[in-house]
Parts: C-alpha cells; sequence; structure tokens
C-alpha cells in the first residue's frame, strides 16, 4: 500500500510516498504551510506544487495512493481541517482517504511508530499531545510563548536573560551563562545584548536558539542553567501527568516521546524525566524519535486504518529517507 505523509511547519513543508515496509518512493520539500501566518494563495502554492512534484517523480505509485496524512501547523486551533482537505484532494487520486491534523502528532508517531503515547513537544514553543488506544485524544498547554510554552526554547532563553541580566546588577548569583551569551550574540558586554534582542527579527526567534546554550552549560554544572534546565523539567512534566491522567491508568505502560530542538542532549532530560516520574508514574517509558516528523506522518497514515508497519520500517525509512 502507498500512502503519503506531509510535514508542514513554520519553515519547510515535507512529503514522502512510503509503503508499509518503509521504503520509499517520492520525496520532495516546499516552503512553509502554516496556514495561519500565509495568503491564502500562498498557502495553496505550497500546497500545489508539493504534490506536483510528487507526482512528476512518479506519476505510476501517485495515481496508486491510498492514504494521504497531513500533519501541519497552525491547523487544529484555526479550525480549518477540512478546508485543507478539500486543498489536498484536488491534487490526488480520487480514491486517496485524507487526513489532516496539527503537526505535533506526527511527532508522536515518529516516536511511537504508530502506538498510542504522549509525546512532549519543545521546539521554538512547547505542546503535550497523547492518544490512548479508544483513539481519545488530549492537549495539553502550547497556548502561546506570551503566556504558556513553559518547557520551550524561547522559555529556557528568557529565563537565561533574565538571570544574565541579575547577575549583572549583582541582584543574582554569578553564571557561565553571560559569557557564552556575549561570544554567541559576538559582544563584549551583557548590556549589548538588548539592541540584539530588540534588533530587526521577532524576539522570540532571537531568544529561543539561546536554548542549546542553556543546555550545554547545565551539562557543564553551571548552578544557574542547571536550576532553569530543572525547574522546565518539572513544568513540562507537569503537563505530560496532566495529559496521562486523562488518557491513561497510573500504572499503564505508556510511551512518552520526546521531540524538538530542546531536546537535542536527549539523554540529559531522559534522566531528569525519569527522576522526576519514577514515583508518580512508574511504568511509562521516555524515548526520542526513531524517524523524521515526516516519517511520523506516514505512520500516522497507516494507523489511521489500523495497518501495522514492518519491524524494520524505521531502520528501512531512514535510510532511503
Amino acid at each position: 500500500m502507498y500512502v503519503l505523509g506531509i510535514d508542514g511547519g513554520g519553515t519547510r513543508t515535507t512529503a514522502v510516498v512510503a509503503d508499509e515496509f518503509g521504503n520509499v518512493y517520492m520525496h520532495a520539500v516546499a516552503g512553509r504551510s502554516n496556514p495561519n501566518t500565509l495568503t491564502q494563495e500562498a498557502f495553496e502554492e505550497v500546497l500545489r506544487s508539493l504534490l506536483v512534484d510528487l507526482k512528476k517523480q512518479n506519476d505510476d505509485v501517485f495515481r496508486q495512493l491510498s492514504l494521504c496524512y497531513a500533519g501541519i501547523a497552525g491547523v487544529g486551533e484555526s479550525g480549518r481541517d477540512e478546508e485543507v482537505v478539500t486543498l489536498l484532494r484536488k491534487g490526488l487520486p480520487p480514491q486517496t482517504v485524507v487526513t489532516v491534523q496539527n503537526d505535533a502528532w506526527n511527532a508522536l508517531y515518529a516516536g511511537t511508530l504508530g502506538k498510542p503515547g504522549i509525546v512532549q513537544i519543545a521546539g521554538t514553543g512547547a505542546i503535550t499531545l497523547g492518544v490512548n488506544e479508544e483513539g481519545k485524544e488530549a492537549r495539553v498547554g502550547g497556548w502561546g510563548y506570551l503566556f504558556d510554552d513553559e518547557g520551550s526554547g524561547f522559555y529556557l532563553g528568557k529565563h537565561a536573560l533574565k538571570a544574565i541580566f541579575r547577575a549583572y546588577d549583582g541582584r543574582g548569583p554569578e553564571t557561565s551563562l553571560s559569557n557564552r551569551f556575549c561570544k554567541h550574540f559576538q559582544i563584549a558586554h551583557v548590556p549589548t545584548i538588548i539592541s540584539k534582542v530588540y534588533g530587526n527579527e521577532h524576539p522570540r526567534s532571537v531568544i529561543a536558539p539561546l536554548a542549546n546554550i542553556v543546555v550545554e552549560e547545565a551539562q557543564q554544572g553551571d548552578a544557574v542553567a542547571l536550576a532553569i534546565t530543572n525547574e522546565a523539567c518539572k513544568e513540562m512534566v507537569h503537563a505530560i501527568h496532566t495529559c496521562h491522567r486523562t488518557l491513561f491508568a497510573n500504572n499503564h505502560a505508556t510511551n512518552i516521546v520526546l521531540s524538538g530542538g530542546v531536546f537535542s542532549e536527549g539523554p540529559f532530560f531522559i534522566e531528569k524525566f525519569r527522576a522526576l516520574s519514577k514515583v508518580s508514574l512508574p511504568s511509562v517509558t521516555f524515548e526520542l524519535t526513531k524517524v523524521p516528523p515526516v516519517g511520523g506522518a506516514v505512520l500516522a497514515a497507516f494507523a489511521s486504518e489500523g495497518i501495522q508497519v514492518a519491524e524494520d520500517f524505521s531502520a528501512r525509512f531512514n535510510e532511503q529517507l
């Protein structure tokens, strides 16, 4: 069976046609595809160009597509799911069953390989999503950087900036983050960071990438960076517990997937999450994604029809992609 998986985000949109054995037949990349940040014409053009590209690569396989699962940023909250379904159907064979969801679900299935579980996403923003064996879904957090998104890259970067300015004033302890941030921004003094944050780019785009520095310094033992990452982990585990309570029994052996740029140092976070959850959720397993998000979309397509993929799906998919 041939299925199309689409992963659409704020930077780019990726599409892959594959089968249940992990064989990849077509692979295409287009521009960003959040329908809430593009004009209608621009959004339609991204999807159209993506499908045209795939069709050119292998028209015979394209005409046999059975399923399409599109995980696209900004879909769900906006209520534009059916609109996106309609747009995709225009460029797909008539027999193709189309499902559209938020792109966060791609990350879940990229870790569980199509099975139920919970995903904790921490990139520029953060959100917790899950689904159980009965198909019940739950969402916690992800309501925007101004008042939510605890554990996100923006959250870590913002708290680190607060800490280095407090250290500069003498209101807080010294931290290695001060020198690291000055080096990152290629400046000599902490106050100059203000002009970098409030520059031409949106502050969120400047602050979120600082998270990787915070994690690195925490691993090196900086007390301030450790305190920030520890608090972020507590917030994310609280969200995971809330999601888990909605979907599963306390002793359920749930797979919890960690996805996003904040988790680039995966073992560091897995150890902290395990420690924070060993009493309250003793049977859960924390793990990283096994395939890229677009692979999660492919797996979600098969899961939507109850189709089991081959045991070596991940290895073959990753090798061919």
